[in-house]
């Protein structure tokens, strides 16, 4: 409280949030204060109405002892008390002053001990027996309560019963600090304050606090004019007197007028702390003239509001405890399927009742690497990765918060419907690697309980001459806020992901480890094989072929049927030899990666291919012929020149028509498929198509063309085949760093095959 005013600075409206409330520099009148040195107990300043109250002169009350003003003994148990006691409010002691009954109570302050002294008002107080039964019960009651709503009902159903104020009502304080009506006690026929809600305004910072030190505040009349302190200044501390411990503390001229314009004529206030955090208020207002309530029955109130408070906390933990339970439940079943699944982007998507349910969202964004997930309800990919990116790059924390994403990111305000909250947890921020849940706007109405003449529609501000009537306002915007416990879920779930993908990347970095030099030695295995294996089948081609020449005619037909198919056979697996040494040399093999033109890449395959499209009826169509692509141009003519070659061979029309064009990845099928795992913006690889008309591929077979020596058609169909071809052209595809795949493909009306290339 650093920044608040000096004491003695006039308060408006305009700075009454700093106005130092604790040191007003009066009291109220139903009683007297003393200050007195702690040293020698003599009074250095007194409210001025001490003279009246005590039947002594005014000027003979400053300069004596307190024990001369209020007897030896009573001063010596104030002033141990005083030393035992933080808040004096439980404990007064019941003395005779001036001939009259009087509750006194001492608190320290400034090398100072402070008495005030309270007149007791007869209010046909109850026998002790039917008072202590009472506040046994209860307090009882309130310990018996099911749950939070039943127990603030009770509370303020108790404190009416034990003050027979008007109106007992408990005043909850939301996140944003402004105040809702949660419970409510009254007479029947006035209007009640139930759900309505107050600015934060109403109760500012410095009151709040004050209510943490002091837990309950008596108005008895709000009319009555204060009694202020003389001399202003204490002589001690040469400043005004701290009374935040008083009960006879001054009340501030604002909150005067905000109980008047109320219709209030006394009130009581009593603090709800949970974790040392003012939780609310239950307030007691009287209208019926002036109000006062005994000590005793303070004591009793304030001690429910201290049990009240306990049991707040406990139950509230108990909520919190069952929540999360039942997190922990969905995040572990979650953790269950990503552990079974090929990679963590499926198994999170795979799972998606338990992924929405980690923090009880409407839906889901997932985006690893290359992939995106979209489950339930979320705004489209597009803006769904621009989101991401922002987010990113606005908050350097790891988990990112809001139920107000376009008061947060304005940019991001016509994603209301989708996602008014965000609750987004970054696996990896290097890699953009992210886990997004969204909930849709909640509009909502909220009913204030006053507003000011001057509103114009904006949330009202405290203003004594205020109108009081309940208005509503309609909140779009927001979403239903995210509870701590469903932020801590996803914090503990990306704690577990980072290390489940951790262990998953040292598995697999061993796997690989191992497949690579499994896959070195197989590709040794094949080349050696392919190459030792070449000169025995020559042998075994040529042996027979002399056979035949030389001793042909002694044979019988038989014989001679055999020879021709040892002779075929060879040449077969002399086919196979060639492929599979081919597919090894692509492994062993460096590229030399160059700026070549699409066109000079197409005459090339066209040399290797010209006896296949020189047929009659075949034309190759190239578009884009100028496009600049880094490759290896030997490698890449033999990819080409497998695609064109197997656009006539697979052909079955008169007229085969090739056509050969460029696009970006996102034209394709695969892009579509990959949608969302660029940023925005990002043209990608070029992407090369390679179209024809001829007999096409069914669906279920476009990967099984790419495995190696796998033919759909009959061995001497379509002019034969090793069926190695395009598993080498993909094997080409990938030593680029890009990829080769069937994009689109109808039996009877052509394939369309991509493979991509990086633009120079």
């Amino acid at each position: 409280m650093s920044d608040l005013l000096a004491p003695g600075t006039p308060i408006d409206l305009e700075n009454c949030a700093r106005e130092p409330i604790h040191t007003p520099g009066a009291i109220q009148p139903h009683g007297f204060l003393l200050a007195a040195r702690a040293g020698d107990m003599v009074v250095v300043q007194a409210s001025a109405n001490a003279g009246e109250l005590l039947e002594r002169p005014f000027d003979v009350v400053l300069g004596a002892s307190l024990g001369a003003l209020l007897g030896v003994p009573l001063v010596d148990e104030l002033a141990r008390r005083a030393s035992d006691v933080d808040v004096p409010n439980l404990r007064p002691l019941r003395a005779s002053v001036a001939g009259r009954p009087a509750d006194a109570f001492a608190y320290r302050a400034d090398a100072l001990l402070i008495v005030e002294v309270e007149l007791v008002v007869e209010t046909g107080r109850p026998s002790f027996d039917a008072f202590q039964d009472e506040v046994t019960r209860s307090l009882t009651e309130v310990q018996d309560a099911d749950g939070i709503d039943a127990l603030l009902r009770t509370a303020a159903q108790t404190v009416r019963r034990l003050t027979s104020f008007d109106r007992v009502w408990v005043y909850r304080f939301e996140p944003d600090e402004h105040g809702v009506v949660v419970a409510e006690e009254q007479d029947d026929g006035r209007p009640s304050f139930l759900g309505l809600h107050y600015p934060a305004t109403d109760i500012p910072p410095q009151a709040r606090a004050l209510f943490l030190r002091n837990r309950l505040r008596l108005i008895p009349d709000v009319e009555a004019p204060a009694v202020p302190l003389v001399p202003l200044e204490n002589p001690v501390s040469g400043a005004w007197l701290d009374l935040s411990f008083g009960v006879l503390r001054a009340v501030s001229p604002i909150h005067i007028s905000y109980l008047q314009s109320m219709g209030a004529t006394a009130s009581m206030s009593i603090a709800l702390a949970v974790e040392g955090r003012l939780w609310g208020l239950i307030s007691a207002h009287h209208y019926d003239g002036p109000r006062h309530v005994s000590h005793e029955v303070r004591a009793a109130c304030e001690f429910l509001g201290r049990v009240t408070s306990m049991q707040l906390a406990a139950l509230g933990a108990l909520a919190v405890s069952r929540q999360r339970t039942g997190l922990e439940h969905h995040r572990r079943a979650l953790l269950e399927k990503v552990a079974g699944a090929p990679s963590v982007a499926h198994g999170l998507a795979d799972a998606e009742a338990e992924l929405l349910a980690t923090c009880a969202a409407d839906g889901v964004a997932v985006r690893i690497g290359d992939e995106l997930e979209l489950r339930g309800r979320t705004p489209p990919p597009a803006a769904v990765l621009a989101l991401l990116d922002d987010v990113r790059e606005r908050d350097g924390a790891d988990i990112f918060c809001t139920d107000a994403l376009g008061t947060v990111l304005p940019a991001h305000a016509a994603l209301a419907q989708d996602a008014s909250g965000v609750l987004a947890a970054t696996l990896s921020r290097g890699q953009g690697n992210v886990i997004a849940w969204f909930r849709g706007e909640w509009e909502h109405t909220v009913n204030w309980g006053h507003r000011t003449a001057q509103d114009a529609g904006a949330e009202p501000a405290l203003g004594p001459h205020g109108s009081f009537d309940q208005w509503a306002a309609s909140v779009r915007g927001t979403s239903r806020p995210w509870l701590p416990a469903e932020v801590d879920s996803v914090v503990q779930l990306r704690s577990a992901l980072g290390t489940f993908v951790l262990s998953r990347a040292e598995e697999l970095a061993e796997l690989n480890g191992r497949l690579a030099r499994s896959n070195a030695e197989l590709d040794a295995f094949a080349y050696v094989a392919a190459h030792d294996l070449k000169e025995p089948l020559r042998g075994i081609s040529n042996y027979a072929t002399f056979l035949a020449e030389d001793h042909g005619e002694a044979l019988h037909a038989g014989g001679r049927e055999q020879l021709a198919t040892i002779a075929r056979l060879a040449r077969r697996m002399d086919g196979l030899l060639d492929a599979l040494l081919e597919y090894s040399r692509i492994e062993r093999a460096d590229l030399e990666l160059g700026d070549v033109t699409l066109g000079e890449l197409v005459d090339d395959a066209r040399e290797l291919v010209e006896s296949h499209l020189s047929r009659p009826g075949v034309e190759l169509i190239v578009h884009g012929d100028w496009q600049v692509v880094r490759a290896d141009r030997e490698h890449m003519r033999h990819l080409l020149a497998n695609l064109l070659s197997n656009a006539v061979k697979y052909t079955e029309d008169p007229i085969c028509r090739i056509e050969v064009d460029t696009c970006r990845l996102a034209d394709t099928r695969r892009g579509d498929a990959l949608a969302g795992a660029r940023a925005a913006g990002h043209d990608g690889p070029l992407v090369v198509r390679v179209r024809d008309n001829g007999i096409g591929i069914a669906s279920q077979d476009a990967e099984v063309i790419f495995r190696v020596f796998r033919r759909l058609h009959a061995r001497e169909a379509h002019g034969g085949g090793t069926g190695a071809g395009l598993t080498i052209a993909r094997r080409i595809a990938e030593r680029h760093g890009g990829m080769l795949w069937l994009d689109a493909a109808t039996p009877g009306h052509g394939a369309t095959f991509c493979f991509t290339l990086e633009p120079a």
